[in-house]
């Protein structure tokens, strides 16, 4: 069986660590850069934008046309891309899941690290991380700073009147986003090229080093990579309701902070001034963690104060938007968020989550009736 292995390099204004593949995938400013490929044994190549034709990407198109296996590390990445990048911009035929073989994946199964470099090492692969190279696959992944020769609000020197603009002078955030090009910037991308080519010889090497998934757990990667792009309906907008509630009420205790502390602690956050102020107050205390705050708590002698501080700490504690933050970060257009199982994520063969980490959440023990209130007045709010 002749097997074809693939690494895409990629950019985006999407940080995909926040959003997850999918997101990241489906947004209008990610492409591919590159695609590097190799047949079984065969030297690697490349394909791309900048790079001359390569005789062998016919033979790509038609392995993937018909049915051919593909391996890749982090497959569910390799398919987000392929089919939401390649297939609808620049033609290129469906990859189905039932054709891929992801590294990662064996890698886990075996109890290695999920990482390329991690799981290369930890089978003995003698490949160094090129961190020149990585450096630089970062900076082309991403948008670079506008120069002012290149905005089109303001003059040469990056002015409108008397003001700086605010466009060019290193804000991040402009409204468009400007990348660096092969034309623009040909050593950066030769450096990308080389990378890209050298991760599909680890990940090469690393095929021929781990086990293979059983058929059995080769069809429960398959049903992982289903269940994993069904995803998780999310109600948005009670989720931005339920987040406003939240800062409303972190933004109570922070305000019960500063009056029960006059001041001297300015959120229920702000750990260390909170130490400063107890040990001020007379109280012995080397860490405020969650298991001495109740051990601090539980001293009689602990004055009024001090314990109201406390228990407002302990009380924010619970006033996280951080899941909050992760659904309305990783939904897709279509109110799903997607990728948030991890197969074989644990040694032990079960799942981990990623981003919003939705079996992480606690099990309700509220009667049905109270829950439909509780979204009833997110609804209200």
């Amino acid at each position: 069986m002749t097997h074809l292995h693939l690494d895409l390099e990629t950019r985006s204004t999407v940080d995909i660590k926040k959003a997850g593949a999918d997101v990241y995938a489906r947004h209008p400013s990610t492409d591919v850069w590159c695609a590097g490929f190799a047949f079984d044994d065969e030297p690697a190549g490349l394909f791309g934008r900048g790079l001359p034709a390569n005789e062998n990407v016919t033979r790509v198109r038609v392995h993937i046309e018909r049915g051919g296996t593909v391996v890749s590390h982090n497959s569910a990445f390799e398919l987000a891309i392929w089919n939401h990048v390649m297939v609808p911009r620049y033609g290129w035929p469906v990859l189905k899941p039932e054709q891929c073989i992801c590294t990662m994946a064996m890698a886990y199964a075996m109890s290695l690290p999920g990482s390329l470099d991690g799981a290369a090492a930890a089978v003995g692969l003698d490949q160094q991380k090129d961190m020149k190279a990585w450096r630089v696959m970062l900076q082309l992944s991403q948008p670079r700073k506008m120069m002012a020769a290149e905005c089109p609000h303001c003059n040469s020197e990056g002015r409108i009147g008397n003001r700086i603009c605010p466009r060019c002078d290193g804000n991040v955030d402009i409204a468009v986003p400007v990348w660096y090009t092969p034309e623009s910037h040909p050593e950066k991308f030769e450096t990308l090229y080389a990378y890209c080519k050298q991760d599909v010889e680890v990940e090469r090497q690393l095929f021929k080093r781990l086990l293979p998934l059983s058929q059995d757990e080769q069809e429960m990667w398959l049903i992982d990579q289903r269940i994993n792009q069904r995803g998780v309906q999310v109600d948005i907008k009670a989720v931005k309701a339920a987040k406003a509630i939240v800062m409303a009420e972190k933004a109570r205790l922070d305000a019960e902070m500063r009056l029960v502390t006059g001041n001297a602690v300015a959120t229920c956050n702000a750990a260390g001034q909170l130490t400063d102020w107890l040990r001020y107050r007379g109280v012995e205390v080397a860490s405020i963690a969650k298991n001495d705050v109740v051990d601090l708590l539980a001293l009689p002698t602990l004055p009024d104060d001090c314990r109201k501080a406390l228990k407002l700490r302990q009380e924010a504690a619970k006033s996280s938007t951080a899941k909050l933050d992760a659904m309305l970060l990783g939904v897709c257009d279509d109110g799903r968020m997607r990728g948030l199982f991890q197969y074989h994520g644990a040694g032990t063969g079960r799942w981990a989550g990623r981003r919003a980490q939705p079996q992480n959440y606690p099990r309700s023990s509220m009667p049905q009736s109270e829950i439909d209130e509780i979204f009833a007045m997110l609804e209200a709010a």
